[in-house]
């Protein structure tokens, strides 16, 4: 059995290195407006906002008001579907496209710094480590 200090320490240290990355603004990419974006530009298709509230995990109400946002922006479009003319699809503009690769190259230049500072043989331990929560994380779900 682990120690219950040990579960302690992994629990505050991630809340720590969270709260870190947070700081570096590479939270606003996972959640909101930035979340919202990188979905429908990896999506390739109208999106439906019902399917952004699902993936948010957020209200309606708190879905339309991002959208609001990201449209006032220039970086979506909101079309009637004229197939079911109840429906608004979601598209993603050019300019919403070369936003979500602006935040990509700011994350992936803090990503490189931070793997530059750890060094090749941590970082492949960390990869190994990550690998392994994921792996039993899966299977704790099949267990359900």
């Amino acid at each position: 059995m682990i120690d219950p200090e040990l579960t302690n320490e992994v629990l505050t240290k991630s809340r720590v290195m969270f709260f870190e990355i947070k700081k570096r603004q590479i939270n606003s990419v996972l959640h909101g407006e930035m979340f919202i974006l990188h979905f429908i530009s990896h999506k390739k298709a109208p999106v439906l906002p019902s399917e952004l509230s699902v993936v948010t995990r957020t209200s309606s109400a708190r879905v339309a008001m991002a959208l609001k946002n990201l449209e006032s922006k220039g970086f979506i479009e909101r079309n009637i579907d004229k197939a079911d003319r109840r429906k608004v699809l979601v598209t993603i503009t050019e300019k919403g496209i070369k936003e979500v690769e602006k935040q990509h190259d700011k994350i992936r230049a803090i990503m490189e710094k931070l793997i530059n500072e750890l060094g090749e043989e941590d970082v492949r331990e960390y990869l190994r480590i990550v690998d392994r929560v994921i792996e039993i994380s899966r299977k704790m779900s099949a267990d359900e």
